[in-house]
């Protein structure tokens, strides 16, 4: 008897241990995990602006102060350094979401030259964070996946003071903050190690092109002014065939001159001083008569046309970096 009631303890005690395993796997898993996840849901491959929090009464970019016993390394307007425009890129849990805006970075460090104190730092940052109200998207360290981490680590940025960004580095995790305020969106990527903290945030913004096609009016008006129009046209390295971008520029020049009858002018090519001088002065020239060729080709008189080559004999800057060889392979349009 005794024998049997023991077996239907143990029975009942099993039974009782597996219910209670059961019941604990069954509880709901955090929104915003702490190690990266691993699996490829579409929900986690970009974020919902409609449900990340529309903030009051934070302030002004960048939104962050130093807290008592740190400061801001070379600080101007509240930031060690800024960038007009930049793209971040963002781990949002188990995908790379990138973004494009103007990036503030804060690098944080004691406030007395002494050792940095990240404790100090990680509770001011998080705390402030949190109590604003800015939706944490993920805090743990880099992913696993190899793609992740080589794009994570494009998070560098180089400005006045040096270079800064995400580090993948034992004991240095980071957090991904998002808010909205005043009709912006924000991205906030905070990190710290023994020696420093950073905080890099971005204002969301999609770039916008700026740079305008030079039409047959600013040619007329650069003429007018000047007496000459400066072009930047496309031909093929080293050759003189006008590519695609080479050929519009033409149109307009050739729409400049029918529209101005008696405009005579002299086409006059340059380069930078790559290569020999001969080589330089006969590549310039060939660009020059190209153009020349392709206006008499579409009706233009060549009695009003002329062409020259200069190699790269009239630099409008000097040829010490790639911009400035950039600027100085041009075509200019002098009036006659």
């Amino acid at each position: 008897m005794k024998k049997t009631v023991l077996v239907a303890l143990l029975a009942i005690t099993l039974f009782s241990c597996k219910k209670e395993e059961k019941i604990e796997n069954t509880e709901p898993k955090t929104q915003v995990p702490s190690t990266p996840a691993t699996g490829n849901e579409a929900a986690s491959t970009e974020i919902n602006w409609d449900e990340i929090p529309d903030l009051q009464n934070i302030g002004n970019f960048p939104f962050i102060t130093a807290p008592a016993g740190l400061r801001i390394a070379h600080a101007k307007e509240g930031l060690s350094e800024f960038f007009e425009y930049e793209t971040m890129e963002n781990f949002i849990g188990n995908n790379i979401y990138t973004t494009e805006g103007k990036l503030g970075i804060l690098a944080f460090e004691d406030a007395e030259g002494k050792d940095f104190n990240q404790k100090l730092f990680d509770k001011s940052v998080y705390d402030y964070l949190d109590k604003i109200g800015a939706k944490k998207i993920y805090q743990g360290d880099f992913p696993e996946d190899e793609n992740q981490r080589a794009k994570l680590e494009k998070n560098m940025w180089t400005g006045k003071h040096g270079t800064s960004g995400l580090l993948r580095e034992s004991d240095a995790p980071f957090a991904v903050y998002a808010f909205k305020n005043g009709g912006k969106k924000y991205m906030v990527n905070v990190q710290s190690n023994s020696a420093q903290g950073n905080v890099f945030i971005m204002e969301l913004k999609n770039f916008e092109q700026t740079i305008k096609k030079y039409s047959a009016e600013q040619m007329k008006s650069d003429i007018d002014k000047t007496g000459k129009a400066i072009l930047h046209i496309n031909f093929a390295t080293d050759k003189a065939t006008l590519q695609p971008d080479g050929e519009k520029i033409v149109a307009e020049i050739f729409a400049l001159l029918t529209a101005n009858p008696n405009l005579k002018l002299s086409i006059e090519g340059h380069t930078d001083n790559t290569g020999t001088a001969v080589k330089n002065q006969k590549l310039s020239s060939d660009r020059a008569n190209t153009v020349m060729y392709a206006l008499a080709a579409k009706g233009i008189d060549t009695k009003r046309l002329k062409a020259a080559g200069f190699g790269s004999e009239k630099p409008l800057k000097e040829n010490n970096t790639e911009e400035n060889k950039a600027e100085n392979r041009r075509v200019e349009l002098v009036k006659i």
